[in-house]
């Protein structure tokens, strides 16, 4: 019976399979195919430290820190405004209760209870509290004009920002500036416009929205 040569060849590949499978010492060294390099994984310090001294070197690191410093400055000066305030156009008045209650008890150095946790506590009631308040925009002149007689004899004021340059506001009024970040002080007494004036009315404070006309 004859193979068909397909079949002839592939007994031809099993056989010589087998005996290189079987006959493992008849195996030949070829040699070394092409080059070969250790494998080196660059120190990560390494790196750092030369891209900082390039950086340095080329005079990237000094324009870097001085982008930086003068960012830090703008946003000193000028933090981002107070979101949703507007001008005021109508008057408009209200009572601002400063009662808290207690989270935790309160003792003194002496180990005296000052407040019971659950305490409802005024601080006007124990503390003489005679400061005015003063919100305004500076960035609107007709605001910062506003401003100028409310603090003509006045010893005892803040000038709080909700926006505008603190800087050139502080100069424009001769008075220590100050500005209400992230809307802290806004949220809590609840005033959506300005000018705004605070002020102690017995054991609340009043708060005046000002329509300037």
């Amino acid at each position: 019976m004859r193979l068909r040569p397909a079949v002839r060849l592939l007994t031809t590949a099993a056989v010589v399979l087998t005996t290189v499978v079987i006959q493992p010492a008849d195996a030949k060294e070829l040699g070394t195919i092409g080059h070969l390099f250790p494998i080196a994984e660059p120190d990560l310090l390494t790196f750092i430290g030369q891209r900082l001294q390039g950086m340095k070197d080329s005079g990237e690191m000094d324009r870097l820190q001085r982008e930086a410093e003068a960012r830090v400055k703008a946003h000193a000066v000028r933090p981002a405004p107070v979101a949703g305030l507007t001008p005021a156009k109508t008057d408009r008045t209200f009572l601002y209760d400063p009662t808290f209650t207690v989270r935790e008890t309160i003792r003194d150095m002496r180990g005296n209870v000052i407040a019971r946790a659950g305490d409802k506590v005024n601080p006007l009631d124990k503390v003489s509290y005679s400061e005015k308040l003063f919100f305004v925009d500076g960035d609107n002149p007709q605001q910062m004009a506003w401003l100028k007689p409310q603090l003509a004899g006045q010893q005892n004021f803040k000038v709080i920002l909700v926006k505008g340059n603190v800087h050139d506001s502080s100069i424009a009024l001769d008075e220590p500036v100050y500005f209400d970040q992230y809307g802290t002080l806004t949220t809590k007494f609840g005033f959506e416009h300005t000018p705004v004036r605070i002020t102690r009315a017995e054991k609340m404070l009043k708060v005046e929205e000002v329509a300037l006309k």
